[in-house]
């Protein structure tokens, strides 16, 4: 067992996310809340301790707009890093195209149906998205981006 003090190493945070899509639109969420208040992304939060990541996803998927996975594919990883922050975060991002239920609202945000297209421009739309959307629905899988902000 190393001795090598845990100073340098990261306290990673885990983040699932999903991609929701039916009949060429997506669900996407105008955040209520921190992170990522009022802007628009796709949903989802926090993995819970003992948790898989598909797990974390369907109860996410389910707390924030009622509709239980039936299916979802693994489709790539967002690595976030802030200079100075000793927390990091690594963004896991699913693919469903198969599920079931009634939409509800929850006080995460507002839901929203949306072109897939036309979300790219929408005015709030988090540059995350942007930078995964087309690989995601192209298929091109997985996904890999790391990203460092000041």
């Amino acid at each position: 067992m190393s001795t090598e003090p845990w100073d340098d190493y990261a306290y990673t945070a885990l983040i699932v996310f999903c991609f929701l899509i039916r009949d060429g639109k997506i669900l996407l969420i105008r955040r209520a809340n921190e992170p990522y208040k009022g802007q628009i992304t796709v949903p989802g939060g926090r993995k819970k301790r003992g948790e898989t990541l598909k797990q974390a996803c369907a109860r996410e998927m389910l707390e924030e707009t009622g509709y239980i996975l039936k299916d979802m594919q693994f489709a790539g990883l967002l690595h976030a890093y802030r200079e100075g922050d000793r927390m990091e975060y690594l963004s896991n991002y699913f693919i469903c195209r198969s599920f079931d239920g009634t939409l509800r609202a929850s006080d995460e945000g507002e839901l929203l149906w949306v072109d897939i297209d036309a979300s790219l421009f929408l005015s709030d739309i988090h540059p995350f998205y942007v930078r995964l959307l087309p690989d995601i629905v192209r298929g091109n899988l997985p996904v890999e981006v790391s990203v460092i902000t000041e």
